[in-house]
């Protein structure tokens, strides 16, 4: 609460207003987009929550073998362990919230719900549970102590607060999340995993505030690729939380850059689904094989035509084998490729400029 009860006095700078002027044409293209893929939607979204279980695991520095990874993540291979249970767990969480979105109720009963969720047979009941209200030994009150006694209340009165602010529409309902998660965060109204399932809310009301482009990018790939930056915006956001001072002006920016960055990537994503559609789908992939590096993966290729098949994949690299373009390095899934042919070479700067438009 103590982020949100201060919003009132937020001023949101211009280079974040100006982020917004370009985030926002994308918004208003929602269901455009969305549109064009219609007919692959539930292919391009089970990707989606592919990647996102990934890097989410990534981001809490899981260890599992690639291929354990892969096998639960696209085989639906059966968990071992409890490291396997938690990436069984979050991917069905992510595909349940890309189906529910809406049905989703901001409160301590649906939070409590899906932290039991992600950690069946994970955890057991009693690491499970809501904190115990810490006890100050000072005489200073807060709004924690003096008007919510237990966590639970404490947490029912963050959700309040929030969906309130929301109602009000005096802030972009993104700088309002940012500022849920980072109370949620401090708040600590669980024994044990606060951080992860608070990065899963803060996900939820990200989609739910019309970032339709969730849907199709993975959010937490991009947050992994800099997590290092998002650990410490994080900690930054966080410092004086307890005096009411906390600032999460970085916090938000970072977190708007991604979002902008989401719908430029699915932007490209529909580009390459709308060629996909028209053009030979084996000469498509050969095309994208030679604006690869000399060495590539199959994963790589996959990541640029989603909704084309395996065996088209598999078709188009045996063909390239045996016109000698192309030779494998190992056996198996992972295995990489090598082009036995120079790639085209990208024009230069000063050659660029003289093209014809």
């Amino acid at each position: 609460m103590y982020c949100l009860r201060n919003l009132q006095y937020a001023r949101i700078p211009n280079d974040i207003i100006k982020l917004y002027t370009e985030l926002y044409p994308f918004v208003g293209r929602n269901q455009t987009m969305l549109k064009t893929v219609s007919k692959d939607l539930d292919t391009l979204i089970a990707e989606t929550v592919r990647l996102d279980t990934y890097y989410f695991a990534m981001l809490f520095n899981l260890e599992l073998p690639e291929s354990r990874f892969r096998g639960i993540l696209s085989k639906g291979v059966q968990a071992k362990n409890k490291t396997e249970r938690f990436v069984r767990n979050v991917k069905q969480a992510f595909t349940k919230i890309h189906q529910e979105t809406e049905t989703f109720m901001l409160n301590s009963t649906e939070i409590f719900d899906m932290l039991r969720f992600l950690y069946r047979e994970v955890e057991p009941a009693s690491h499970l549970q809501f904190a115990k209200t810490e006890k100050k030994r000072d005489k200073t009150t807060d709004l924690l102590s003096s008007s919510n006694p237990t966590k639970r209340e404490a947490l029912d009165q963050l959700c309040k607060t929030f969906l309130n602010a929301q109602e009000k529409s005096d802030f972009e309902t993104a700088f309002i999340a940012v500022n849920f998660y980072i109370d949620f965060i401090n708040l600590r109204p669980f024994v044990n995993h606060n951080k992860p399932l608070g990065l899963m809310l803060l996900y939820i009301l990200l989609i739910d505030s019309s970032f339709k482009s969730l849907h199709l990018a993975s959010f937490f790939e991009l947050l992994y690729k800099q997590s290092n930056k998002l650990e410490k915006l994080t900690k930054d956001a966080s410092h004086n939380w307890g005096e009411g001072l906390a600032d999460v002006m970085s916090l938000h920016r970072f977190l708007v850059q991604r979002l902008l960055e989401s719908y430029q990537g699915l932007h490209e994503l529909l580009r390459n689904y709308t060629f996909d559609q028209q053009t030979n789908k084996s000469d498509y992939i050969e095309n994208t094989i030679n604006k690869l590096d000399e060495v590539f993966t199959k994963e790589e290729i996959r990541a640029q035509h989603p909704t084309i098949s395996d065996s088209t994949i598999n078709r188009t690299l045996k063909r390239l084998r045996d016109e000698k373009k192309i030779r494998p390095l190992g056996k198996g899934r992972s295995a990489k490729w090598m082009k036995l042919y120079q790639s085209p070479k990208k024009p230069s700067i000063y050659e660029q400029i003289k093209l014809k438009v």
